[in-house]
Order: C-alpha cells, then structure tokens, then sequence
C-alpha cells in the first residue's frame, strides 16, 4: 500500500472512529440530559445497532462497482454532519435518528468499519489479508482511547456538548483525509492464493459460512452485554468509583490496541482457526471470571482478556470470511457479513440481558453469558476449518501456488 493511501486510509478510520470515545461512556448520559428516560436510551440504543444492518447492501453494491472510496465518503460526511446535528437535537423522534447514524454500531460507523477493512484488503495487494486487517484496526482504539482520555478531561471542564464540538471536528477531519485514498481502478480486491470453491454467486450456499456468522452472532450475544452492564455492576456491587470505571474501558482498549497487529501477523503465520478459537476462549474466560469476580480490582485485570478477545476477533473474523469466499471481487462482502453478525449480536445481546438482569441478577446474567459463549466457542472449535494452506502460512501470497483454502 502507498504512503498515500496509509494516510488516508488510516487516518479517516483513526479520526472516524475516535468518536467511539465518546458513545461508549457518554452518549447514553448526554441523551438522559436531554430529557429521554433510561428505557428510552435503552431502546434507541437496540435500534441503533440494527441500523447497523446497513452496511450489508452497501458492502454488496460496493462489490458490484468494484468501489469502496464513494460509499467511504458518503458514511464519514454523513458521521460528520449527524455529530454537529445532534448538538442542537431536542425532538424524541430526531434524536433517535442521529443516534442510529451517530451510534457505535450505527449505520454510519458500522459502514466505515467494513468498508474501510474491505479497502485495506483490497489495497494491500501482494500482502497478507491478516497483516492487512491488524495493520488498519491497530488505529480504532488509538482514536478510542484518545477521546475518551481528551473527552474526559473537556467534559469536566466545559460540558459534554464541548465534547461534542471535538467530535464534529474528528469526523469532519476522516472526510478530508479519505479524499486521499486512491482506488486504482481494475485493481482485485485482494491477491489470493487459493484456489476458489465458492463463486461470487453460491457463497451464500456454503453451510459452514453461516454456521461461523452463528458463531460471530453468538459471540457478541455473549459479549456486548459486558459494555452495557459491566459499569453498572461494578459500581452498584462491587463499590468501584467512576475513575475505576473509565480505567476498565482504557485497559480494554490498551489491550486491543497492542494485540490487533501482531493476532493478524500471527494468523497469516499459524493459520487462522488456532487464533479464532483463542480469541473466543478469551471471551468466555472473561464473562465467567466477571460473575465471580468480588472486587473491582480483579475486573480490571479480566479487562485484559476483553481487549485480546476484541482483538482477535476484529482481524481473524474478516480474514476467515476473505478466505472462505475466496473470491477478489467479494472483499466487501465478506467484511459486512462480519460487520451485520457484529451489530446483530450486539442488539440481541443487550436486549436479552436486560430480561436476565431482573430475573437473576448481574452474577447469574454474566454466569449465562459464559456459558453461551462456551457453546459458540466449542462451534468454532469443532466446526469452523482452517482456511489458510500449510504451504501459503508465513509467505507472501503472490509467491505461491494455488492451494484450496477450505479445509474440507
């Protein structure tokens, strides 16, 4: 990939998802502020993350035209004017609205993240699609982690809507830098390989294909509720105060931030089922050691296990997905099968616990999270085959011989 490309490629995913920073710990405050109750902000938040969906017929038409940069461009102006909008947002109905595009896993961000990832596969060339895919979500807590520590610190000293100014700025700033990215036109997707099986019409006819999307699903079934209730549970049970609160989301994002680049080289080097079924065992180590945590202090440490498991996933997923289709026109396909697993995991999830909290408790809601991700670990463990040849591991793609990537 050019200089050029790594500037503006990884330079509008780093500012268009520093917002993050904001949404994880304030949105849902800055909305009851505006006068929406907590099962208002509850159920914007579940349509927000269906609004996720989105990027499906995106990530296909952006395959169709072979284009990512346009439908790049659209999502990030539209980011940047939703964040300056809902500053001046009162009305119930607007507010939801923005929010759905605004949200972590809204519309607009959700159409970023796979877009982005599908560009980087593409523009890699010769590369390897883990190194790719670690190498540009390496910027995603890096900008996460920045706003919230900047964010922080504005918010107490001028209020969340100064917090909001910062974030208009950010957005607007991933527009301008997108403009960089050069699509070379008649360039593959990616350089693969493998020799493929499944055509760009009969993909969706692979049963192992959606037994992972179940596993993906299960996944943040398992997982999303954590970012919903970990807060509320360590607070309320387990006396943390709101520094200890802000520490658990930075130590998560540290994590990832460190263990991104080196899961997708390892990956390319081992394969990719070894790395997945770690990155799931992670996950559902991390709910079980919440529900007998008995101090704030411990969960801090299990944090660790939430960003390597965030991680993992975020590189192996795509690149499993990119290899099974094995397709160089269906980047963007594979990216959004990911990405919709990822938003419908996450509004199921949330939704789920929510019913499970006042029936059992916060130790029992975790306890059961645990045990589903235990069930997707074992689906990935035992039914999701490797992808990545013996002969194609830790060599550059375009050096090797067609191989057959589909493990059975």
């Amino acid at each position: 990939m050019s200089l050029r490309n790594r500037i503006g490629l990884y330079g509008s995913y780093l500012f268009g998802m520093a917002g993050i920073g904001f949404t994880l710990p304030y949105l849902p405050l800055y909305l009851t502020q505006r006068g929406l109750s907590p099962s208002s902000v509850g159920l914007i938040s579940t349509l927000a993350a269906l609004a996720g969906l989105a990027q499906f017929p995106v990530g296909l038409v952006s395959d169709r035209v072979n284009r990512r940069k346009p439908f790049l461009l659209v999502a990030l102006a539209v980011l940047a004017i939703a964040s300056v909008a809902l500053r001046t947002a009162r009305d119930l109905f607007w507010l939801a609205f923005l929010v759905a595009l605004f949200a972590e896993n809204g519309a607009c961000r959700a159409t970023v993240e796979s877009l982005a990832g599908a560009e980087a596969t593409r523009l890699s060339g010769g590369g390897r699609t883990g190194s790719a895919l670690g190498a540009l979500r390496l910027w995603k807590p890096v900008g996460v982690v920045l706003m919230a520590l900047t964010g922080g610190a504005i918010a107490e000293w001028r209020g969340l809507d100064a917090v909001l100014v910062l974030v208009a700025f950010c957005q607007a700033g991933a527009v301008a830098l997108a403009l960089l990215v050069h699509e070379p036109r008649g360039l593959p997707s990616v350089v693969s390989s493998e020799r493929p099986r499944a055509t760009s019409r009969d993909w969706w006819r692979d049963r192992t294909i959606w037994l992972f999307v179940a596993a993906m699903v299960l996944f943040h079934v398992a997982n999303a509720p954590g970012g919903v209730y970990l807060g509320l549970f360590m607070k309320d049970h387990l006396a943390a105060s709101e520094r200890h609160l802000s520490y658990a989301f930075v130590i998560s994002n540290i994590v990832w931030m460190l263990a991104v680049w080196p899961a997708g080289r390892l990956g390319d080097r081992i394969g990719r089922h070894p790395v997945l079924v770690v990155g799931w065992l992670a996950m559902t180590v991390r709910m079980a050691l919440v529900a007998i945590a008995s101090s704030h202090r411990q969960v801090l440490f299990i944090q660790v296990l939430d960003g390597l498991a965030q991680a993992l996933f975020a590189v192996m997923a795509a690149a499993w997905v990119t290899d099974r289709i094995a397709d160089p026109t269906r980047t963007g396909t594979a990216q959004v099968l990911v990405g919709s697993s990822l938003v419908t995991g996450s509004a199921v999830g949330p939704a789920v616990a929510s019913v499970l909290v006042a029936w059992l408790g916060y130790r029992q809601m975790f306890a059961i999270l645990a045990a589903t991700g235990a069930a997707a670990t074992l689906l990935v463990a035992l039914f999701i085959p490797e992808t990545l040849a013996p002969a194609s591991r830790g060599q550059p793609r375009d050096a090797l011989a067609p191989t057959d990537p589909r493990g059975v």
